[in-house]
């Protein structure tokens, strides 16, 4: 069943859990398959049933004094009248038995009852120390990394002053002048938790600020999420291996810093006023007190030690399985490759992909109910026009002038090239006309001017200055009306959420009255239009190869029918099969949806295969704009010519080809007149000081930035070809129906 541009198929609702519910689910039970895990939550288990149980399980209570096993087995002459009993009986830890399963201490308390009574504490305070200390470096850090300017210097500031505070010197100090101190749970764990919380912020905010500028951010903001689901969709995921690890270590300093001062007998003996609690540190401070390893006594002072290293082997493992759940590749690390293969670690799934010449025309429940051919009617009404565009890297007088004074006009239906050098602006235009820039990039002039559509297709268009639009109305434009697609699909993508959790995302903010199953159903139905097996939904973005991560993002692109798309050299470090495939991917699908087009590359080859109109941009100026059959056969700018010459003929005979000499100027140091001339083999003397206006040529459609062409000089025959005999047709307004040809 097809589309066409007036009739809409609907989607059935999916029964049951969605495969998208399922997924969730299958990733959340993928975790504990590895034995680090495992065997470091059956410990953490473990402990934590004892630490809630351990008091109801217990034979005895660990301050009771088992009297009637000490008078029976103990008859060795000694002094024990200070402890009540005759002087000729002398006090002895009894050894296992099945009446004490861990002896008893040289008081007849019960070792058994004291491992249960003080497991409760100890855990308590760990984990409680972590969680304060988690919250708190993950509040400062994130926020700190993500908002930056003012926001950053104070949070940071803060966290600055917490580093200088010592935390175990002060909490011994505290524990030596307040009596309560050291017995005090939530005091001890919120002392630990205060003074080591800037560690791990520090680090989460070094982390988010480099993670703020990833493609992937981007694209969320362009698909108009808040901040804070930004935060918590977008960067807290990525930072989980940090935050787990801050987590688990804070957690065993914790542990271990009250387990220090208990065994300085800071913590509040449990027989002492007011009374403290009873915690391994405790019964290794009575242990060594009483002689307990001179006199060989080990199941008075083994059992606390080696549950302290058994909690803590349990929360290194831990930790060494969310790595490896985080990077599978840790997971391969030092084996060989038969070896990991037999283990199944790093195995790709076996999932289909539909090639693109055999891929048929498929139908998409179209969320906007648009008629595409309504968007055809008129090819030279613009959809996006801007106007004398400036942006600055800096202020004052050691701003970069990244972009001067551009005008472009992009109509529907069109596909706009924008060529250049690397560093010749193309990208800070295109992200400056969306507000997609952050500091320190000022738009210092200009206008950007949308016309959009209505939804119905039909009525005159309404128009929106970018530059002047609030917030909102940002949101509500990006991606729905003005999609992107960025450089790196690797960067572009979230690593760590599968490709159609992220579709999801995108539907979910933009259409929020589609349910789950429409939304995967839709997510599906997008990859099909651009080659790719709706089964790639549950793959994550390193499980798919350069050419199916771009494709992802084009059918991300188009998921709600934009005006406009701006794709950012979307066929960068792609093979040239590749690349082929995917741009006539392009073509078909700005046939059948009808969205103007702003392609951005240093490809000119690419180009005049796509285009309709081509802009040449050189150190921040718009230098020549053509139809690009025009500019192909007859370029009129002398860097126009020199790129152009870089790429060999496909057919004729076989010439040397020359590059093009020097190298790009430095945008902190142009040279006077135009920035092309220390490059140009006919630089005139006017071009050393002058620089050129963009300016029509000869009333031709063209415009042109040189001093070559203005009136009274010799044009070079080289930029002086007869323009070809016939421009390229435009392509027909049938294609613009599904299925059209």
């Amino acid at each position: 069943m097809t589309i066409n541009s007036t009739s809409l198929t609907v989607i059935p609702p999916v029964a049951g859990p969605t495969p998208e519910l399922v997924l969730r689910r299958t990733r959340i039970l993928r975790l504990p398959r590895s034995p680090k895990v495992i065997a470091g939550l059956v410990i953490l288990v473990l402990f934590g049933l004892l630490a809630i149980i351990g008091r109801w399980i217990a034979p005895y209570s660990p301050n009771a004094t088992d009297q009637q096993h000490w008078v029976q087995h103990v008859l060795v002459p000694g002094t024990g009248a200070a402890t009540g009993f005759p002087a000729s009986y002398y006090p002895l830890p009894l050894p296992p038995s099945a009446a004490h399963w861990l002896g008893t201490t040289v008081f007849a308390q019960d070792v058994w009852s004291q491992l249960l009574a003080a497991t409760q504490a100890t855990v308590v305070v760990g984990l409680l120390a972590a969680a304060i200390a988690t919250v708190l470096s993950v509040l400062f850090g994130v926020t700190a990394g993500y908002l930056g300017g003012g926001a950053d210097e104070g949070l940071s500031l803060i966290a600055n002053v917490f580093l200088a505070i010592p935390g175990l010197p002060l909490l011994i100090v505290l524990a030596d002048y307040v009596p309560s101190a050291g017995s005090s749970v939530l005091l001890v764990a919120s002392i630990i938790a205060v003074t080591t919380w800037a560690y791990t912020s520090r680090t989460l905010r070094a982390q988010t600020l480099s993670l703020r500028n990833r493609d992937f951010v981007e694209a969320s903001r362009v698909m108009g999420e808040g901040r804070l689901r930004i935060i918590l969709v977008e960067v807290l995921p990525n930072l989980v291996p940090i935050v787990a690890a801050s987590f688990l270590f804070t957690a065993l300093s914790a542990i271990g810093a009250y387990v220090a001062i208990a065994f300085l007998g800071l913590a509040g003996s449990p027989t002492s006023s007011p009374p403290g609690l009873w915690n391994w540190g405790e019964m290794l401070r009575e242990g060594f007190a009483n002689n307990a390893v001179r006199g060989g006594w080990w199941w008075w002072w083994a059992p606390p030690g080696l549950c302290i290293a058994l909690l803590g082997t349990g929360l290194a493992l831990l930790n060494f399985g969310i790595d490896e759940f985080i990077n599978p590749r840790l997971r391969t690390a030092g084996l060989s490759r038969k070896t990991a293969r037999k283990a199944g670690i790093g195995t790709r799934p076996k999932l289909g992909m539909t090639p693109v010449a055999h891929h048929p025309p498929v139908a998409v429940a179209s969320v906007r109910t648009v008629a595409v051919a309504s968007r055809l009617r008129d090819t030279a009404e613009p959809v996006l026009e801007i106007r004398g565009l400036s942006v600055d890297y800096g202020y004052d007088e050691e701003a970069v002038h990244a972009v001067v004074d551009c005008d472009l006009v992009l109509r529907r239906g069109q596909v706009l090239g924008l060529a250049g050098e690397s560093g010749s602006g193309k990208t800070t235009l295109a992200l400056a006309a969306i507000r997609l820039l952050r500091a320190p990039a000022l738009i210092s002039a200009g206008q950007v001017l949308f016309h959009s559509k209505p939804i119905s297709g039909d009525g005159p268009a309404g128009t929106i200055d970018m530059l002047s639009a609030t917030d909102d109305q940002l949101r509500a434009i990006r991606w729905s009306e003005i999609a992107v697609v960025l450089q790196s699909s690797l960067n572009a993508l979230n690593p760590v959420i599968t490709i159609g959790a992220q579709f999801d995302d995108l539907l979910r903010v933009h259409r929020p009255a589609l349910a789950e199953s429409a939304r995967w159903a839709r997510s599906g139905a997008l990859l099909d239009m651009v080659g790719m097996n709706a089964d790639r939904l549950r793959s994550y973005p390193h499980e798919l190869s350069g050419g199916m991560r771009q494709r992802a993002m084009i059918a991300m692109a188009i998921a709600l029918e934009p005006q406009v798309m701006i794709l950012d050299e979307p066929t960068t470090a792609l093979d040239v099969v590749t690349q082929r495939e995917i741009l006539q991917e392009l073509i078909g699908l700005r046939d059948r949806i009808g969205f103007a087009t702003l392609f951005i590359t240093h490809d000119l080859s690419l180009l005049v295969e796509l285009a309709d109109e081509i802009a040449v941009m050189y150190a921040g100026r718009l230098m020549e704009r053509a139809p690009a059959t025009s500019l192909f056969h007859a370029p009129r700018l002398p860097y126009t010519y020199a790129l152009l010459h870089c790429f060999p003929p496909m057919h004729g005979p076989r010439v040397p080809m020359e590059g093009l000499k020097g190298s790009p100027p430095d945008m902190r140091d142009l040279p006077p007149g135009c920035a092309f001339h220390p490059r140009c083999q006919w630089a005139l003397p006017r071009c050393r000081q002058e620089v050129p206006r963009l300016a029509p040529l000869n009333g031709s459609p063209r415009e042109v930035a040189c001093w070559l062409h203005r009136e009274g000089t010799t044009v070079p025959p080289e930029l002086a070809q007869p323009e070809p005999a016939s421009m390229r047709p435009r392509r027909p307004e049938t294609v613009g129906q599904a299925g059209g040809t």
